[in-house]
Order: C-alpha cells, then structure tokens, then sequence
C-alpha cells in the first residue's frame, strides 16, 4: 500500500470512527464499550497528533472539544508519565500558538 493510499484509508476510517462515536454519544452506546477502547484509541491520537503538531498541523479548535474534554485529556497524559503542572508550562512554553 502507498503512503498515500494508506493516508486516505486512515482519513476515511477517522470519518467512519466520528460519525460512530457521535452516534454512540447520542444513543448511550458508549457506555457500553470496554473502558480499554478509549484508553487505546487517545493513545493512537496522541502518537498521530504529535507527529501531526511537528509537520504543522493546527491545534484542536474549540468546537473539537469542550474546555472539560480537554483537560481531562491533559491531565490524564501527564499523570500517565508523572509529570505535573511545571513540565507540562515547560513544554507549553515550547510550543507555538
């Protein structure tokens, strides 16, 4: 498979996963699933993101997430390498805006 033959199979399958996602959310699906789903699929959107966020990409918007989505994720990232508030500043500091 060529790479962008790969990276459109990936844009479609992140279209399906949304719009599945968004109809879980709406009919209560979600709580049914294993609470390991959501553990391994922010992993792989960390690892996409951060290789992403070096070639350019835009930051999430705020309509992408609500202010409480959005640090529930940074706090569990940075409590699953125990950093704290400081590094997280030191590596705030590092990145553009």
């Amino acid at each position: 498979m060529s790479r962008s033959e790969r990276a459109g199979r990936i844009t479609g399958l992140v279209d399906q996963l949304t719009a599945e996602v968004d109809a879980g959310l709406g009919d209560g699906a979600i709580a049914a699933l294993d609470p390991d789903v959501a553990r391994r699929l922010f992993a792989v959107a960390g690892r996409l993101y951060a290789v992403a966020a070096e070639e350019g990409a835009h930051p999430p918007a705020s309509t992408d997430l609500t202010p409480t989505e959005s640090v529930v994720l940074a706090t569990a990232a940075l409590r699953a390498h125990d950093l704290n508030p400081f590094d997280l500043a030191l590596w705030f500091s590092r990145s553009s805006s």
